[in-house]
């Protein structure tokens, strides 16, 4: 109580016990890639507010952060977690409110890129049957790398493909039509090591690390001779083709987003309205006569 009133135990609430804490008692609800992902963002955070009082932050500085980190995409994930930490350090009574809330973050140029049927396949072509089969699957269902790299072989129940997706942790129940039974069989009959609970495993019987999965993919667009192509994309190419064909309700369920805005985004991005344009030009001999006669 005298601590609290005469503020000696200040040193505890600051920005860095907040990120400590949190890293030590949050972190692991999120998913592996995030997990290896925040520790790195907190250490940039800590040593530019480490040291500062949570309630010593101010908008402002938020903003400078902002103006001042040269890459400014990754300056909006990091002020985010820095939010997020914020939320957690205002329940356990550390501060009274979150100055990352309200501060305008760096303009993001939304990511346009769509992978045409030929390029799909020219890197399919490259590919051994494991990654045909990743890919395919991330076609047909829309999955996330992290989701597919984790697949269970008891995730295939009788007539449904059901999976709890790492990044909102809900399930998704995909029906097994025959395009999609046929890349289960092709993946099931891969070769894989004895007793490994995985769809796609490393002779370790694991699942493959996000790293060597990126590499992994790289290599593969590079002998395709295909640039600036992301795994990340061939979700969005599925969204944007099964909204050309049944519509953004149906591409919204194959997201398995809430909210269809998520899905708007990424759609609307990759998708170009086709419009006709008018019938015919105005034919200028026409309006000069026409003008010639009122005259």
């Amino acid at each position: 109580m005298w601590a609290q009133l005469e503020g000696a135990a200040a040193q505890d609430n600051t920005v860095g016990s907040a990120i400590d804490r949190f890293l030590a008692e949050i972190l692991q609800t999120y998913s592996d890639k995030t997990r290896k992902e925040w520790p790195r963002m907190a250490g940039l955070l800590r040593s530019v507010f480490g040291d500062m009082p949570l309630n010593a932050v101010r908008p402002h500085h938020i903003a400078r952060y902002l103006d001042e980190r040269p890459a400014k995409v990754a300056a909006n994930r990091e002020i985010g977690l820095l939010s997020t930490i914020y939320s957690f350090a205002m329940r356990w009574g550390s501060c009274d409110t979150n100055p990352c809330r309200g501060v305008r973050r760096n303009k993001e140029k939304a990511r346009t890129r769509y992978i045409t049927d030929e390029e799909f396949l020219a890197i399919q072509e490259k590919a051994n049957p494991q990654w045909q089969c990743i890919m395919d699957l991330a076609y047909l269902t829309a999955l996330r790398k992290s989701d597919i790299l984790h697949l269970r072989l008891s995730d295939i129940q009788d007539n449904l493909l059901v999976v709890q997706t790492s990044k909102t942790g809900k399930k998704q129940a995909f029906e097994i039509t025959p395009e999609l039974r046929d890349v289960l069989n092709r993946a099931k009959g891969l070769r894989r090591r004895i007793g490994s609970l995985y769809l796609f495993c490393t002779q370790e019987g694991q699942p493959y690390s996000e790293n060597g999965s990126l590499w992994a993919w790289k290599r593969l667009c590079v002998r395709a001779g295909v640039e600036d192509a992301h795994f990340h994309d061939i979700r969005a190419k599925s969204l944007t083709d099964a909204n050309r064909a049944a519509g953004r309700d149906y591409a919204q369920a194959l997201a398995g987003h809430a909210d269809g805005s998520m899905t708007e985004v990424y759609v609307r991005a990759r998708d170009t309205q086709t419009v006709k344009p008018l019938g015919g030009v105005v034919e200028r001999k026409r309006v000069v006569e026409k003008a010639t006669s009122k005259k």
